[in-house]
């Protein structure tokens, strides 16, 4: 790995990831901060709740957990901001990350230096994921925060469950981080990969919520990695299971080496 590619690749990503993240760290805070009204709330709220569709409630991982216990409240919000936006923010983050010399014409200059392209991969590739890494800290921090300033008296809630989690949207982001690498790598035009990037992100959650709401269709959700974040915090032994870990293991290697793969091999002035 080269420290100059890889303190370059922090600072040109630097904008996207201060904005992205500020967004996902202060939703999540106002979701904790508002978690004492709605706690607060919960029997006024329960007639919404019996009169919704199950499957429509189960599409936004939603139920009536959600209502009385602040883990269950906090991970059905989860679901939505940290892991379905930080998922949109490491996949349009790694698929400019080797594209950008290719699409402003800086991969000549780039690759005229004396280091391989082994090297200027993992830099890159490095970069990428400290800044998804840090992200996920972030969101962690802001979480465990709110749980000690909000949860309501008489709630109780367990660093635990919150960790594992936060685990799975870490996984899940490092995820969308190697298929954006992978898209990068094997992308031929000098045009903007981040619809793609993000059309993936989108498809896969929209598997995950066709999954859940039409059981017919349910063992088509495994497709997606969505599927694969184990929210239900409520449950008894609730914890991080490590066959869903190899899972995202899995993908990110799965993507990765490829990427890698590819970009040893392509011409990037094409």
């Amino acid at each position: 790995m080269n420290a100059a590619i890889f303190a370059r690749e922090l600072r040109l990503n630097l904008t996207l990831f201060l904005a992205w993240t500020g967004t996902i760290v202060g939703m999540t805070f106002v979701v904790l901060a508002m978690m004492p009204l709605i706690l607060g709330s919960s029997e006024q709220l329960k007639g919404f709740f019996t009169s919704t569709p199950a499957s429509f409630l189960k599409g936004f991982s939603m139920d009536l957990s959600t209502l009385f216990d602040p883990l269950a409240y906090y991970a059905s919000y989860s679901m939505l901001y940290t892991v379905l936006l930080g998922g949109i923010f490491s996949a349009s983050l790694t698929a400019r990350c080797l594209h950008r010399e290719q699409a402003e014409r800086t991969g000549e200059y780039l690759l005229v230096r004396p280091v391989s392209r082994g090297a200027v991969f993992a830099s890159k590739a490095a970069a990428c994921f400290a800044l998804v890494l840090g992200l996920n800290l972030l969101v962690f921090a802001t979480a465990a925060a709110g749980f000690a300033l909000f949860t309501p008296k008489g709630s109780t809630w367990s660093p635990g469950p919150l960790a594992a989690v936060s685990l799975y949207g870490l996984l899940f982001t490092l995820g969308m981080a190697g298929i954006g690498l992978l898209v990068s790598a094997l992308a031929r035009r000098a045009r903007s990969l981040t619809g793609p990037a993000v059309g993936i992100v989108l498809f896969f959650y929209l598997v995950d919520m066709v999954s859940k709401i039409t059981e017919k269709y349910g063992a088509v959700g495994w497709v997606s990695p969505f599927k694969w974040v184990d929210v239900g915090v409520t449950r008894a032994g609730y914890g991080v299971s490590w066959w869903r870990v190899a899972l995202f293991a899995g993908l990110i290697v799965l993507t990765v080496a490829p990427a890698a793969a590819a970009w040893r091999r392509k011409d990037i002035l094409a």
